[in-house]
């Protein structure tokens, strides 16, 4: 265990009280959360239940139920990210949402979910053993032929881009320090044990990660720093994402 859950929780709260209600909140490239929130809107319609975890301030869960007629669960470790989220003003909202302070290595719900949804929130838990625990709660919380949409960073796409950067002899991006990445095969075998099959994958980051992660910093001129905030990420975020060069992706799984 490289870190621990009150260096997490501490982690978050600088998050909270640094960015608010901001949508860059738990993510420095604005461009990533709202791919990631359009790759999620792609799996919902109206009329479902819906649970998410790990909600941060509830900027994407507001986002959702302003589209869409749905009833979501939206829970979270940090009791700073609920207080900001549960300050949010909803007046524009069609469907509704409940945001909780809530552990999901404690969380206890039985066939209550149509779909069930994380991001980038199992990957801060500190073992494998834990991750298996929070996948086995939101299992149980599915309703059968409930869909589990696991947005979180696997380490197939990390090594890919990794070995694609070392190509071009530029140095290798490693995991943030609070990070625990999944394996796809030990996730699908894992859950496949627990009566949750492997449906498909989404690696909707992956055109914009190879641009935005190896491109960008192959032509940028000399000594220039690379950062998410270059205008090149304006265009790079709308490149087909081909191929699997990121390490975030989306996994989702059927309850059988």
């Amino acid at each position: 265990m490289k870190y621990t859950e009150e260096e997490i929780l501490q982690h978050y709260k600088t998050e909270a009280d640094r960015h608010g209600l901001n949508g860059a909140c738990t993510i420095q490239d604005i461009r990533t959360r709202i791919l990631e929130m359009r790759a999620i809107l792609s799996y919902l319609h109206d009329g479902i239940k819906v649970l998410e975890v790990g909600c941060g301030n509830g900027f994407v869960a507001q986002k959702i139920v302003e589209e869409l007629d749905i009833d979501i669960d939206a829970i979270d470790f940090s009791p700073e990210m609920i207080a900001i989220a549960k300050s949010r003003i909803m007046d524009s909202a069609r469907g509704r949402v409940n945001y909780a302070h809530q552990d999901i290595l404690t969380f206890k719900k039985n066939d209550e979910y149509d779909l069930v949804f994380t991001e980038r929130c199992l990957q801060n838990l500190t073992s494998w053993d834990d991750q298996k625990i929070a996948l086995l709660n939101i299992v149980n919380s599915l309703k059968p032929k409930g869909q589990l949409i696991l947005l979180e960073s696997f380490d197939t796409g990390h090594n890919n881009l990794n070995a694609a950067r070392m190509e071009l002899e530029l140095p290798v991006i490693d995991p943030s320090w609070h990070n625990l990445f999944f394996n796809e095969k030990d996730t699908v075998e894992y859950l496949r044990s627990i009566n949750c099959h492997f449906k498909d994958q989404n690696p909707f980051l992956s055109g914009y990660y190879f641009s935005s992660r190896l491109i960008l910093p192959s032509i940028m001129p000399k000594n220039k720093p690379v950062t998410s905030k270059s205008v090149l990420n304006d265009y790079f975020c709308h490149m087909p994402a081909w191929g699997d060069f990121c390490p975030i992706k989306i996994m989702r799984f059927i309850k059988s």
